[in-house]
């Protein structure tokens, strides 16, 4: 069973976890993992939590039915009107969590009255971005670990119905 809700502090060690596995299996394909590394020590759980604390977050977790334990697999945030630290777990991609925490944010940005998200995408992250109506601002720049897409969609609440 999927939930998405807010971050606690106590969820700061296993989104850490979760973002730099991540980055390191899934992002490594367009980035070398060299390019990442500095990412990757950026996202310690002390750091999470500090960015938890400037952001609104969100987790998404799968409860196991045999064990009943639930287990994050993945997070997103926003940050006034830009979207920031989204990921979900190797494992659990292209199962529809990434769409069902891109919505419960969206859901979250229409509640504090912002119209349009902004973001800078990673090469790996752009296609879904994309799919999902995000389009490109045409701003393209070297991060820290590589090119970045500048993105944005128009949020409508119409959108979001259903």
């Amino acid at each position: 069973m999927l939930t998405i809700r807010e971050f606690t502090p106590p969820d700061a060690a296993a989104v850490s976890a979760l973002i730099r596995y991540t980055m390191q299996v899934s992002n490594s394909g367009d980035y070398p993992l060299a390019r990442l590394q500095p990412l990757i020590d950026y996202f310690s759980p002390a750091k999470v939590l500090q960015l938890s604390e400037e952001r609104h977050c969100l987790v998404a977790e799968v409860t196991d039915a045999q064990i009943g334990t639930p287990t994050i697999v993945g997070t997103i945030a926003i940050e006034d009107a830009e979207l920031c630290t989204f990921f979900v777990h190797p494992d659990y991609q292209k199962m529809g969590i990434g769409t069902q925490l891109l919505q419960a944010i969206e859901h979250v940005a229409i509640a504090n009255s912002i119209h349009t998200l902004h973001m800078d995408a990673s090469l790996t992250g752009e296609p879904f971005y994309r799919k999902m109506g995000y389009q490109r601002t045409g701003l393209e720049k070297e991060g820290s670990a590589g090119t970045q897409i500048g993105m944005e969609k128009v949020i409508l609440y119409a959108d979001l119905r259903g």
